[in-house]
């Protein structure tokens, strides 16, 4: 069976590359119809369908009862799957009718995004299937509904992160010298713990701090020390350049209701790329692979490497790709096209 897969308008396709960019890319290649409905901001690409690569398509511009009419009219007898995370899409989804629907729940709808709540419970009730990032989703979850709920953790784009594991030159870095660097890359968003941060700026001042990523529910952010370094957004082609200038990496989430349900797509980034990781305690991510961080521990803290836990954490990335979670989710979505 081959099914088509839509995803509805949700973000852009070129700007973050994010959990619904590599699940689609990864089951194009497991030979599923892929079409992504691209809002089309950040790039400008031609309004209308054009192909990335074999069975991955953007859809420009159209919303999601386009994109099933199209492809209803090019894939004649191909199942369609609508495959969502935002919450509030249940709605014209339903009214297009495929055959399929998938809720996949990405983020605990508090904090940040308790704009999602209203329309959570009847995305559950509604989809034929319901996967889920992290343990407290999945309990979320089966508080509401009856049905199975799939642990769909996120995955690693192992392929293009390993090549942090050798260094590459990077000349516009804001400082000179040879410091170590201690480095994040990901959203600057509220949920980053910047009181922790700056602590671990004044606390290691013969480290450079660099932060990478796009502001987010935030105009400003304040880095208040000297060897902190903030260098914006950076194109995805760029990540594993930068990534392999670190010394270490960072995590520095703050604990809250909605954190507890993230499974860092960064973590498994970081791993790939063999770079050491300095985390806050999160419930996702497991103690194994990284060093935890606390406001109460840093007096006196110094980071350490691990070799063993490097090569460990770098089979690992590679034990879960995002190929790896394409194939478990293929599985569950043919299964229920079948015999649901």
């Amino acid at each position: 069976m081959q099914p088509v897969i839509i995803y509805p308008p949700t973000i852009d396709w070129d700007y973050l590359h994010q959990r619904p960019q590599q699940i689609l890319k990864a089951l194009a290649g497991l030979d599923c119809i892929c079409i992504f409905c691209n809002v089309n901001l950040y790039k400008r690409h031609p309004g209308g369908i054009i192909q990335l690569k074999e069975n991955l398509l953007l859809a420009n511009g159209w919303d999601f009862t386009a994109a099933v009419k199209w492809a209803r009219s090019n894939y004649p007898g191909l199942p369609i799957t609508a495959y969502f995370t935002y919450p509030a899409h249940i709605t014209p989804i339903q009214s297009a009718k495929p055959d399929l629907i998938i809720f996949d729940s990405v983020d605990e709808p508090a904090g940040e995004f308790i704009s999602w709540l209203p329309d959570y419970a009847r995305a559950l009730q509604q989809a034929n299937v319901v996967t889920a990032t992290a343990c407290s989703l999945v309990s979320r979850a089966k508080s509401i509904v009856t049905k199975e709920v799939h642990l769909l953790p996120n995955g690693c784009d192992y392929e293009h992160f390993k090549t942090a594991q050798q260094r590459h030159d990077i000349h516009c870095l804001p400082f000179t010298g040879s410091k170590p660097i201690i480095g994040y890359i990901g959203a600057i968003a509220p949920w980053l713990d910047m009181q922790l941060v700056n602590s671990l700026a004044r606390c290691l001042p013969d480290y450079e701090f660099v932060f990478i990523g796009s502001l987010l529910y935030q105009n400003t952010i304040a880095f208040p020390n000297r060897n902190m370094h903030y260098l914006h957004h950076q194109a995805y082609a760029e990540l594993p350049r930068y990534l392999s200038n670190f010394n270490y990496s960072l995590i520095p989430f703050k604990l809250t209701e909605m954190t507890r349900g993230v499974n860092p797509v960064k973590f498994w980034e970081y791993l790939a790329g063999g770079i050491p990781i300095l985390s806050t305690p999160l419930p996702e991510i497991p103690p194994e692979y990284v060093t935890f961080i606390t406001e109460a521990m840093l007096p006196g803290f110094s980071p350490a490497a691990d070799e063993k836990k490097r090569a460990a954490g770098i089979q690992f990335a590679c034990e879960n790709s995002w190929t790896v979670r394409a194939r478990k989710l293929r599985k569950i979505m043919v299964t229920e096209l079948e015999y649901g």
